[in-house]
This record gives C-alpha cells, structure tokens and sequence, in this order.
C-alpha cells in the first residue's frame, strides 16, 4: 500500500498531479492550504481516495481541523499543524501527544513549508510533507508493508 502525502499546495496543484502520476498511489493524504488544488485533483483522479484536512489559510473551507483514519493495518492523526505550535515548538510535544491519545502510529502535519521525518522511541512517526511550492519543494510518501509504515520525503 502506498500512501502520497502533501501539504501546502498554494497553487501548485499540477506538482500534486504530477506526483500523483509517477507515484501510483493507492491513497492520497492532504494536509491543507490548499484545497482548491485539491479539487483539481480529486477532479483529476476521481477513484482515488484522498483525506484531507483544512489548514489555515483554507478560510471558507468544511474540511475537518483533524482527521484519524486508517489505511490498511495503521492508523494516521491528521492535521495541519497550526492549531499545534508546530512553528514554534520543535520538539511537537502537543502534535505527539494528540497522536498517542488517538491510538496512531503517526502524526502528519504541514503548516511549517519544510520537511520533517522522525521517527520517536515509541515507535510514533512524525512527517511534514513540505511545500509543494518554492525552493526546496517536497511531499511525502508513506508505504505500508507487513504493518509497519515506511516513510520517505520526495524532493522536486
């Protein structure tokens, strides 16, 4: 199973599209800012699943602030990020502590516009996908292979 994730599209909707294309996902994770670009996606690829979140410049959106879903044997806290700090506390005490109380073995969020992979002593996964957009463009893919989540961070 694998599992394209982005963030911050900004307009950037054919990076999405494009990724989507090369990738060959089964699932789409989008962690807001940015969701007209994923309409045009959705409208792009209509029989692929996508969860999405809203992030903070997606005003009007009706997108949940956060999101828990599971994708084969694994279960995914998503959010933004901005309702965390995750700008301003590097250690994502809070965004952890969200993830361990919902039962999931990661945590994805965006927000900060750079890429972020770490895994925690036990065993909880935190991944920022990047920005689709600007020196330094990323998303993130996550492959799920016998129970355990496989994370890797694509840059354009």
């Amino acid at each position: 199973m694998k599992i394209c994730v982005f963030s911050d599209s900004h307009g950037a909707a054919f990076h999405m599209i494009e990724a989507v294309r090369q990738e060959a996902p089964d699932f789409v994770f989008f962690l807001g800012d940015g969701e007209g670009d994923l309409n045009l996606l959705r409208k792009e690829f209509p029989t692929l699943p996508v969860e999405a979140v809203r992030g903070n410049c997606d005003i009007y959106s009706s997108l949940p602030a956060e999101l828990v879903c599971r994708v084969g044997s694994c279960l995914f806290f998503l959010t933004h990020g901005h309702r965390f700090g995750v700008k301003y506390e590097r250690n994502f005490r809070s965004l952890t502590a969200e993830a361990r109380k919902n039962g999931a073995q990661a945590a994805l969020f965006g927000h900060t516009h750079e890429a972020y992979l770490e895994r925690l002593e036990d065993e909880v996964l935190l991944m920022n996908p990047g920005s689709l957009r600007g020196y330094g463009a990323s998303y993130g893919i996550l492959e799920i292979r016998e129970g355990k989540i496989i994370p890797r961070i694509v840059r354009l």
